[in-house]
């Protein structure tokens, strides 16, 4: 007896220990299966964001077209959307072609104006030097006519002075002829007197030496009259001679002027020969000009139809993918279904068997299932890493050197994403550089042209990252798609150089310029919208918010923080230079900016005071092109330095972190 009621409590006993064993099986299935529910329902959340993004990732991504392929309608519109995609790329290339075109022919247009206003002031200087020659000329002409009436008027008087002269001079000799016969007679007479006493003789002699005195006194008259007349002679043989001397130098510079003006009408017609054919250069020019004008317009008339049919096809093709993706959603739900079936099938397998097994077989299952989920189209398993914070480490060398090209860099900025850079300077160009993941290395994938002239500055939109925004000195900003590298927008309107320009949203740039002007852009409805006159150069600006404030650096040593309500500052804080940059942070509570006195200043926005100020020895700041930046974190704060070396400061002590020093040359 007592061995049968030993057993039968001993069986109760294994029977109980069993069942609790078995129980507690239960329940660590249980809680398993709940937890696995769990994870379904998570992996379910995370699938439909992952579905979402294949979906956005479809719409953006052209390679993606090859799932669209069993459906011919969508094919026709794929083809029909890469015709008209390659139609508008080559009208833009002819666009582009005509665009350089039209530059060229302005270029020469530019030149043959200036040559023509040379021209013209050259025919103008000829013009003035001819009617001075013309009025030495006639001044000349006049002085030869008077000279000559003159000379008219006096030749009588000295022919008459001759005559006279000649007169006098036969009359003096008779009269000295008959003076030495009277001498002669009287001597005669005297001697025969001496010997002869009378009254007749004596009368007769006193008769001759009266007319003696007569004659003598008549020829002393005849002299004087000959000396007065000799001396006239010879002055007006003097005045003739000077005059004769005169009108030959008259005559002689008379020649001179006639081959000078001879020379200067030549030249004169051969200038306005010039100017003619300038003229219908100009002329033909301006013909050229217009009809390319007329082709450019019936080009961009011939664009917009086609981005309308773009939009058209686009349009279609999202419904179709639409269509695709709601099949494939379907067909992924239908997918899952089955595999929670499975995955239940399974849970009751383990259930009843009670084995373990099947736990890690459901296990498994989960994670196909998740790695399912995460699968893109092409079958590979994309896993996402999370980004919990960023470090910024301080470097100590360059990690990596490219060339850029034989022209000046003046504006370089990384892309949101890390993975692009983009470069800018006097080639007219923006580059766009790829890295690689270990920003080891760097290539050129595309290139963005439109410019006109030195590129200034340069900025990515940071809300959708695939917008470019460049300015330039030809007084006018551009925008350019990232995805097809086409030229969307030309913001012209300012006076000057812009040397700043910046995304304030991503559908609202601000640009500062040399005109003392800031200047605030619509690009949905491609205009100016607001424009605030600061009444000196911008260097720099930043935005403050989205809603349109801004801050902007300028030459005056200001700082200046504008109104978004309207078209004033807030306030303006003066420095000791000028500002040459501006850097806000993230929070939009610290700004950094540069200035010509060799520092660096950190501002605290709420109260817009400086509450450090970097500087070092060797830091020189030699141009108003000089930029400074903050790290993600306000830790630091960066600047280049005039010989070839780059500062790092903490922005907690103030002190100098580290100089590369002469990484560019």
């Amino acid at each position: 007896m007592v061995t049968i009621e030993s057993n039968w409590k001993s069986k109760i006993f294994c029977q109980l220990k069993e069942h609790n064993c078995q129980s507690k099986a239960y329940e660590n299935i249980i809680e398993h299966y709940n937890r696995i529910l769990e994870n379904n329902t998570i992996l379910q959340v995370q699938c439909i964001k992952l579905e979402k993004d294949v979906y956005h990732l479809r719409l953006a991504n052209t390679d993606l077209e090859r799932t669209v392929e069993g459906s011919q309608e969508v094919v026709i519109i794929n083809n029909k959307l890469s015709e008209a995609n390659e139609e508008v790329v080559r009208h833009l290339r002819e666009k582009g072609e005509l665009a350089r075109e039209v530059v060229r022919l302005n270029h020469a247009l530019t030149d043959v104006n200036e040559k023509f206003i040379r021209e013209e002031i050259k025919a103008q200087q000829y013009k003035n030097e001819n009617d001075a020659l013309h009025e030495k000329l006639e001044t000349a002409e006049f002085q030869t006519n008077e000279l000559l009436q003159t000379n008219h008027k006096h030749k009588p008087l000295y022919n008459r002075l001759t005559e006279n002269y000649s007169t006098i001079l036969v009359r003096c000799t008779d009269q000295e002829r008959d003076i030495l016969t009277l001498r002669q007679e009287n001597t005669d007479l005297q001697k025969n007197s001496v010997s002869v006493a009378g009254l007749p003789v004596n009368d007769k002699i006193r008769t001759l030496e009266n007319d003696y005195m007569k004659a003598k006194d008549e020829i002393l008259t005849l002299l004087r009259e000959r000396g007065d007349m000799t001396k006239e002679v010879i002055s007006l043989s003097r005045l003739v001679k000077e005059r004769d001397e005169k009108l030959y130098t008259e005559q002689n510079k008379n020649q001179i002027l006639t081959k000078e003006n001879v020379s200067l009408k030549q030249r004169l017609e051969s200038t306005e020969d010039q100017l003619s054919a300038l003229k219908k250069v100009n002329e033909t020019i301006h013909d050229e000009f217009q009809a390319l004008q007329l082709a450019y317009t019936q080009l961009e008339e011939r664009q917009k139809e086609l981005d309308a049919t773009i939009a058209v096809l686009r349009q279609k093709m999202t419904e179709k993918m639409e269509k695709k993706c709601n099949a494939l959603d379907e067909e992924v739900k239908l997918h899952e279904k089955r595999r929670e079936d499975d995955v239940k099938r399974k849970l009751d397998e383990a259930k009843s068997d009670l084995m373990m097994p099947a736990l890690s077989n459901m296990v498994s299952t989960t994670a196909s299932l998740t790695q399912l989920k995460n699968a893109n189209l092409d079958g590979k398993v994309h896993l996402t890493p999370t980004i919990d914070f960023i470090k910024v480490i301080v470097p100590k060398k360059a990690i990596v050197k490219w060339d850029c090209g034989d022209n000046e860099l003046h504006a370089i900025q990384f892309h949101p994403s890390g993975s692009l850079i983009a470069t800018g300077g006097r080639d007219r160009k923006i580059h766009i550089w790829e890295l690689n993941a270990h920003y080891n290395q760097v290539q050129q994938v595309y290139v963005l042209t439109g410019n006109n002239s030195t590129v200034t500055a340069i900025d990515f939109d940071n809300e959708n990252a695939n917008l470019i925004l460049g300015c330039s000195e030809d007084f006018a900003c551009r925008v350019w798609g990232l995805a097809d590298q086409r030229l969307r927008h030309t913001l012209t309107g300012h006076g000057a150089k812009v040397f700043c320009a910046k995304f304030v949203t991503a559908t609202l740039i601000a640009s500062g310029s040399q005109d003392r002007t800031l200047k605030l852009w619509d690009l949905q409805n491609r205009q100016c919208v607001r424009t605030l006159f600061a009444g000196s150069k911008c260097h720099d600006l930043v935005a403050h918010d989205a809603s349109g404030s801004l801050i902007s650096g300028h030459f005056d040593k200001k700082i200046r923080f504008w109104d978004a309500r309207n078209d004033s500052t807030k306030c303006e804080l003066q420095l000791q230079a000028a500002v040459t940059s501006l850097s806000i942070n993230r929070e939009k509570q610290l700004l950094l900016a540069c200035s010509r006195d060799d520092t660096l200043k950190l501002i605290e926005l709420r109260e817009n005071r400086v509450i450090q100020t970097f500087s070092h020895d060797d830091f020189k700041v030699a141009s108003d092109t000089i930029k400074a930046v903050l790290s993600p974190d306000c830790t630091y704060a960066c600047a280049g330095s005039n010989d070839g070396s780059v500062f790092v400061w903490n922005t907690t002590t103030g002190k100098i972190e580290r100089v590369l020093n002469k990484e560019h040359s």
